[in-house]
């Protein structure tokens, strides 16, 4: 998949329909890890209207940050702008290693959902995926909703979800998060297609 189709994915208006939302993160403070391999930007090479670009928010009292951006300031958080067609969109980011799996999980900040309405019955969530991450590439392993629909079904797994009618919300606290995520991690039916993006700049 292209990195401009996951940037289509990551959008807010489609974000709980293309992956598996969570209400608890995936990590924990004492869990959040840097990596200077994934500062930078990414995408198609020469194109500037579509691209991922991650930096890292400075620890602390930070007069740059606006909005809901002033409560990640850990030293952990990487800011992800994520740029389609004019429509930029933020996440907050966090980096944890579980077992022996780098996962980026994701969390949307400052967004807005026309009509107003709308905004206030939704409630954002967290999506998280397994990452590789090089020099000069990103791979994102998203969770695939369908096979955590099908394990629902069969009743394969005990851990707390809601059924919103459109889609499952995990709803399970983050320890419980990771072992799930542990227990799946190499099973090839877990995740959709890898998504690759290529790195254009490094900062």
């Amino acid at each position: 998949m292209k990195p401009k189709t996951i940037l289509l994915i990551l959008a807010i208006s489609a974000i709980v329909f293309s992956c598996i939302p969570s209400l608890y993160p995936l990590y924990r403070e004492k869990d959040l890890l840097l990596n200077d391999q994934l500062v930078g930007r990414f995408g198609e090479p020469d194109d500037d209207d579509s691209y991922w670009e991650f930096m890292l928010v400075s620890k602390g009292a930070d007069p740059g940050l606006d909005g809901d951006w002033q409560s990640f300031q850990s030293g952990y958080t990487y800011r992800l702008t994520v740029m389609e067609d004019s429509v930029i969109e933020e996440f907050a980011t966090h980096l944890i290693k579980l077992g022996e799996d780098y996962y980026i999980d994701f969390f949307p900040v400052n967004y807005t959902i026309e009509p107003d309405m709308l905004e206030m019955s939704m409630a954002p969530s967290h999506i998280f995926a397994k990452a590789e991450i090089e020099s000069d590439w990103l791979l994102l392993h998203f969770f695939d909703p369908e096979w955590l629909e099908e394990l629902i079904d069969d009743n394969k797994i005990k851990i707390s979800y809601l059924d919103m009618g459109i889609r499952y919300l995990l709803t399970a606290k983050t320890e419980d998060l990771q072992k799930f995520i542990l227990k799946y991690a190499n099973d090839s039916t877990t995740f959709m297609e890898v998504d690759t993006l290529l790195r254009q700049t490094k900062f």
